[in-house]
């Protein structure tokens, strides 16, 4: 990289490749994030650099810097020694300690494969954790006492396992157990990070290409005992069996398999597609309206986990019309309103439907869901509106019929829903005698 070559050039000491960089180089992995160190602090090394690189977020507390370069950008750190309060998961230092070596600034990081670094000079590769054998064996490590490096920030508890999945990599032994051991100090770490590691951990699979990456890490969440920190909803799933005639798992299982089997983007919605049907057995009985019951409880988990509105109302929306005619009951023109009602969504609620069925362990697709895409291109050549603003007739036309300006939004949400009907009448001296009989329906009511 010509950037990284100017970059050392530049400044006055060696600088060193380290973390995720270097690691995917030598597992002949794609590298994303390049992130740098050395001895110099921030101050200097934005000095050194000035007018020839774009320096910004100087953080001298913690001895970082971002360095934008033609074609990348760095995040810069000077070689330290981190000091957390005892046992409290937080993310953040609470002391640092500037130090002059890679092989003291080692052993601040998580894992030995990550405390590999590369001198930007000569490309030297130093080893000062074991990284290197670590990644001979494809095992995650802690670059110290595991106990001691959970028990410092929590949120290293997410990454292992995530880290774990998108590698291939088993987790030693002693780290694993550490991990359970400090699970309740993910309860430490902020929303917004729990909720940034849960969508890496949703896209695990897509990574690196390893396959199965999504389910295992699923299941390293529930045996490391992490779900109850940020998703204890889900736990309520296990043990909780289903119709052995249609389900070979339990629900918390059928989730797993239906997330892993989800389009990647679908992969929010899948994981809660059915986290309602552990409160309606123990409701009712029975799974019945739990797609209801799942989108109701699917906004307030994404509300918790402070996602943006956007997401929350797809992924509900999604999550609520899941099981629309699973078992292909629903009469012709119910399904064309609610294809039309579901137009932009359509084609996810369906996927979702194939990742659902295929979830079950019995059965690879829905082979009523084909059907709602079918209608959906039957309906576009019969140039069926979608949108209000489709219609033939408008609304300002709605006040020379006489209807009033309260009721002409719902007199034209109803002639909207009628035009999906199969062999709907367009013609638009019709829609103004139906506009006129639906407002005085509204009236009557």
């Amino acid at each position: 990289m010509t950037s990284l070559k100017d970059l050392q050039e530049r400044v006055s000491a060696p600088l060193y490749l380290v973390g995720g960089a270097v690691r995917n180089q030598l597992l002949g992995l794609p590298v994303s994030d390049l992130d740098i160190c050395g001895v110099l602090s921030p101050e200097q090394i934005s000095r050194e650099l000035d007018g020839f690189f774009i320096v910004r977020d100087i953080n001298p507390r913690i001895g970082t810097v971002k360095i934008a370069g033609e074609d990348a950008s760095y995040e810069y750190t000077t070689f330290r020694h981190d000091s957390y309060p005892l046992c409290s998961g937080a993310h953040a230092p609470a002391e640092v300690t500037f130090v002059s070596s890679p092989e003291e600034d080692a052993f601040r990081r998580d894992f030995t494969v990550n405390a590999i670094y590369k001198r930007l000079t000569d490309g030297v590769i130093l080893d000062p954790t074991g990284g290197l054998a670590d990644l001979e064996k494809r095992v995650l490590r802690t670059t110290r006492d595991p106990e001691k490096v959970f028990s410092e920030d929590g949120l290293r508890l997410l990454r292992l396992v995530r880290l774990a999945a998108e590698l291939g990599f088993e987790i030693e032994p002693k780290t694993f157990a550490a991990a359970k051991k400090y699970a309740s100090l993910l309860g430490d770490i902020s929303v917004e990070r729990k909720r940034e590691e849960l969508e890496r951990i949703l896209a695990a699979d897509e990574k690196y290409g390893v396959q199965g990456a999504v389910y295992r890490a699923l299941e390293l969440l529930k045996e490391i005992g992490l779900y109850c920190y940020f998703l204890p909803e889900l736990e309520e799933g296990i043990g909780v069996m289903q119709p052995s005639k249609y389900h070979k798992y339990d629900v918390f299982e059928h989730i797993l398999h239906t997330v892993a089997a989800a389009p990647v983007h679908l992969r929010l919605a899948a994981l809660l597609h059915d986290v309602g049907k552990p409160l309606c057995y123990r409701r009712d009985g029975n799974f019945y309206m739990h797609s209801l019951e799942s989108a109701i409880m699917a906004e307030q988990i994404l509300r918790r986990l402070r996602y943006s509105n956007e997401v929350i109302n797809r992924t509900v929306e999604i999550v609520r019309w899941h099981m629309f005619d699973f078992n292909g009951e629903v009469r012709e023109n119910k399904k064309r309103r609610f294809v039309q009602r579901e137009w932009d969504l359509l084609e996810d609620i369906v996927a979702l439907k194939h990742a659902d069925s295929v979830g079950t362990g019995y059965f690879t697709e829905n082979i009523y869901a084909e059907h709602l895409l079918a209608l959906k291109r039957e309906m576009a050549q019969e140039k069926v509106p979608i949108r209000i603003k489709d219609l033939p007739i408008k609304g300002g036309e709605l006040e020379s019929l006489g209807i009033e300006p309260c009721l002409r939004s719902a007199v034209l949400r109803a002639l909207l829903e009628e035009q999906a009907d199969e062999n709907a009448n367009r013609d638009p001296e019709y829609l103004k005698k139906e506009a006129v009989r639906i407002a005085k329906e509204i009236r009557r009511n």
